[in-house]
Order: C-alpha cells, then structure tokens, then sequence
C-alpha cells in the first residue's frame, strides 16, 4: 500500500510518495510568486519587434516573457490557433507598451530570466482540463475502450450545451469509470471559476493575479491519489487542513489524512530521508552489486550502467540480462523521481542476443509506464545505448 508525505518548509515544499516504504514518487516546488498555473492580468513593458516577443508586468521580481510561440488570439472571435500549431503570429503587430493582457505562467522563472507566459489560459481539473480558448472536446488517447471513449465525450458535449458556452474541454485518463453527476459537477465548477477570473480581469487593474495554481500538496493528489494509498501524512497545520479538505471533497474515504507535529523531520521520522537524500547522489546502487551513474547536461542526461559487485551465473549472456534488467528498473525509478525530462541516453552492458535487448527495453517502457508523463523508448543499439525521451 501507499503513504504519501508531505513536507513544508518556509520556503519548499516536499512531497514523496512511499510503496511499502521505498520512494517511488518526489516533488519539490519552491514558494514563489508566479507559480506555474497561475493567471494573472499583466501589463506589456516592453515590445520587442525584432524577436517577435514581449515582456509582461504581472508583479513579479522581473517581467514575464511573452513569444510568438505561445501567443494565442483570444478576442473571441478567432480565439486559438491551428490545432498543428504551426500557424505564425507577428505578435508584437497586437500589443504595445500599457497594454494589459491576461496570461499564465507556463514556466516559473530561474535565475535571471522571468516566467514564461502563454494567453491560452487553462485550468487542469481532477478528471478534465477547461481550455476556454481552444474550443476542442477531446477524450485522453489512455483511453483506449471505444465505449468509455465515447460516453465520456456525449457526456462533456451535453454539459457545454447546457451552459451555453463553446469552451474546450479535454477528459484525462482518469476519468474512465467516473459517474456523469461527478463529471458535470467538475466542469460546472471551473466553468464557473472562470467566470470569476474573466469577471475579475475587467474590474481590477494590472498586475493582478487572478488565479492560483493549487499548491504542490493539493496538485500531487490530484494526479496520485488511487485506491493504493491509505495515508497522508503532513507536517504543517494549514497545509493539513487543505490536504484533508480535499479527501472530503473529493469523497477518498479509504485515506486516513494525519498531522505530524513531532520534534524530528518529517522523512526522518518515518524512515524516507535517506531515499530523499539519495535523489541528489549522481552514483545509485542497485539490486545484487550493480550501480549507475547519472550525469545531467545541457543537452541531455546520460546513465551509465556499471557491474560493480555484480556476481552472475556462468553464462555470461543470461548474468548481463539480469544486470541490464536489474539497471533498467533502478534507472526508470530515479528518472521517475529526479524527474528528468528532454533526452536520456542509457549505456547498458552490451549483449549479444537480440531478445535480450528487447526484453530489457520491455521492462524499461513498464517501468516508465507507471509515471504520468508521456515517454518513448528506443531500441538498444549494438553498442548497448538506448535512447529516451521524456516530457
């Protein structure tokens, strides 16, 4: 079974997500002002023709950016672009210094570079994602039942014609199996929370924040908490609170929410740190004497695949399989919980036999399967290289 803990700090928060007691999940977001997801009604500081993008006041430390990229026309006559996306803007032609506009942030800012920002405003629900300027009624491709598919799609279309309104909505791979009262309660209630936002973005002035993103606590169980997890440990008194609004909202009578408010570090307490801490190590060890080494680039991130201790069978063919299989599930892990995204190339021991290699790809694309996050595997060369990409 699962436990889930979280940790607050004065300026982190931590989350780590145990399966019988080993980590299989950790997020750290810090506590910053433009946070990804939220909304805000900026104002244009500044246009920069050449480059084709603009800066946006939204009360931060530095102006957000702004690029053709992630520009969508949101007047409402021709709100979105082209599905491919592949359609250009001269977006600096629309704006000019003054000009306030309402964005949200798609990446937090890092170092001396300001949030990334997008005016294709959108707000990701447990079981749906409100797009209100897309206008697309999709179903996740996770979901492969036709049936399913399609009721959940009749049941999204007969709930917009209800309101009236012609916003998007895109079904997460969650949603199959959920019951069409708690699918139309959803997407009333973003409906009408972006109702609020477009009210406040006419009657307040910029920089405003018009939205917050959940914290990290409120997003990680949103997205992982299953019928596995029977515990929510938390260690701050209001983060609790939230934490345990939400099971009750959300009616997760099977998960137990307690506060912890001992003397020691929450991870420590409960036996998790040492696990946290190694998530930092650039060496990790793994089952029967074998170790990889993870090496993070500008370009991509690189994990090598090291013997070690490891004492195999006399043949030698079957003992690297078990080494590679074993390295396999130890690196989908620490991708998992690094989070490591963009290009991965994984040097395994090289092996003769086709199968072989397939097997170990197999067990490599299971293993990744089990995070959310979209990823592709390619086949182990002759050398013994893999390639993966990961959002």
């Amino acid at each position: 079974m699962k436990k889930i803990y979280i940790n607050v700090e004065d300026f982190e928060t931590n989350v780590a997500i145990a399966d019988d007691g080993r980590i299989a999940n950790y997020f750290s977001e810090k506590n910053i002002y433009a946070k990804n997801g939220n909304v805000y009604k900026g104002r244009i500081s500044k246009v920069v023709k050449s480059m084709n993008f603009v800066f946006v006041e939204i009360g931060d430390d530095k102006p957000a950016f702004l690029s053709e990229k992630e520009y969508f026309e949101t007047d409402g006559k021709d709100a979105g672009r082209e599905e491919d996306g592949t359609d250009s803007m001269e977006i600096t032609a629309d704006f000019e210094k003054g000009q306030e506009v309402m964005v949200q942030v798609i990446k937090e800012p890092y170092n001396t570079k300001g949030a990334r920002v997008t005016t294709n405003v959108t707000l990701p629900g447990q079981h749906i994602v409100f797009a209100p300027f897309i206008k697309h009624l999709g179903v996740s491709k996770r979901i492969t039942d036709d049936n399913e598919r399609f009721r959940l799609k009749n049941i999204v279309k007969k709930v917009r014609a209800g309101l009236g309104e012609d916003f998007g909505i895109i079904v997460r791979t969650n949603a199959s199996g959920v019951s069409e009262e708690e699918l139309t309660e959803e997407i009333k209630h973003y409906h009408t929370e972006w109702l609020r936002i477009k009210n406040e973005n006419k009657k307040f002035k910029s920089p405003k924040l018009l939205y917050k993103e959940h914290d990290l606590s409120i997003k990680v169980l949103r997205e992982y908490v299953d019928d596995l997890v029977e515990e929510i440990i938390v260690d701050d008194e209001a983060v609790y609170g939230d934490v345990k609004r939400y099971i009750d909202e959300t009616s997760r009578k099977h998960v137990n929410v307690k506060y912890y408010n001992g003397a020691g570090h929450l991870f420590e307490h409960f036996g998790i740190k040492s696990q946290v801490d190694g998530i930092y190590n650039n060496i990790v060890s793994f089952k029967k004497g074998g170790y990889i080494k993870v090496d993070v680039t500008e370009a991509l991130t690189v994990v090598d695949i090291n013997s070690g201790k490891f004492k195999g069978d006399a043949d030698v063919e079957s003992s690297l399989l078990q080494l590679n299989l074993n390295a396999a599930k130890e690196v989908a892990r620490q991708i998992i919980l690094r989070n490591i995204g963009g290009l991965i190339v994984v040097d395994f021991i090289d092996m003769l036999a086709e199968e072989n290699r397939a097997r170990v790809k197999q067990v490599m694309e299971e293993e990744l399967s089990k995070s959310k996050m979209y990823f592709k595997c390619g086949k182990i060369s002759e050398f013994g290289l893999m390639e993966i990409t990961r959002k």
